[in-house]
């Protein structure tokens, strides 16, 4: 399952704690805006046929790039690399 992505990282139990607060870190370092609408859009692909939860997830992209987020991220990437 790890190969096909669903799967983040296979741990020992002992090295749970401390991988789960990394995937917690790297998630919280992210833009709230990002992750709000990626959660509304995980909440609802699940109930819908496929075609219309891509029509969703769509929209969701499509709002975050109006709202120039898209934009602020892109700049970052570009100004690290």
């Amino acid at each position: 399952m790890q190969h096909f992505g669903s799967v983040h990282e296979v741990v020992s139990r002992d090295q749970l704690d401390e991988a789960a607060l990394r995937v917690a870190r790297d998630i919280a370092a992210k833009d709230t805006r990002v992750i709000r609408a990626a959660k509304e859009a995980l909440n609802f692909i699940d109930v819908q046929r496929v075609n219309a939860s891509y029509r969703m997830e769509q929209g969701f992209t499509f709002e975050l790039n109006l709202a120039g987020v898209a934009d602020e991220h892109r700049d970052a990437f570009v100004k690290k690399s």
